[in-house]
């Protein structure tokens, strides 16, 4: 089935590969946890998910340009690959690719 848990649509996914590594602006990747949407001038919590035949359809309450809104999204996950389905927005479609985990931070070696 291919909402098979959160691990199909959790991290960080981009509409241009490129975008990965862009921290900031327009062109940077949206982040989605179990809890959190976050993308470029917007931040939604989930209201509510539930897995349905071609992945998960969730409930948005999102925060934008100073307006507060309701969205509702459909998430299909396959690989690498999201298809975000706004349903809201005249089933607008989005593609995205998942971006790679950020490089953790070095550890530094004790001191001798």
């Amino acid at each position: 089935m291919p909402g098979s848990g959160p691990q199909t649509f959790v991290g960080r996914w981009a509409a241009n590969a490129a975008w990965c590594a862009n921290p900031q602006g327009a062109e940077r990747p949206i982040e989605i946890t179990t809890t959190r949407f976050e993308g470029y001038e917007n931040s939604c919590g989930i209201v509510s998910i539930s897995q349905v035949s071609d992945g998960y359809q969730v409930s948005l309450a999102c925060a934008s340009e100073g307006q507060t809104l309701n969205e509702r999204t459909r998430m299909a996950v396959q690989g690498d690959s999201m298809r975000l389905t706004w349903l809201n927005r005249n089933n607008a479609v989005i593609s995205l690719v998942r971006c790679p985990a950020p490089a953790a931070a070095p550890v530094a070696a004790p001191a001798p």
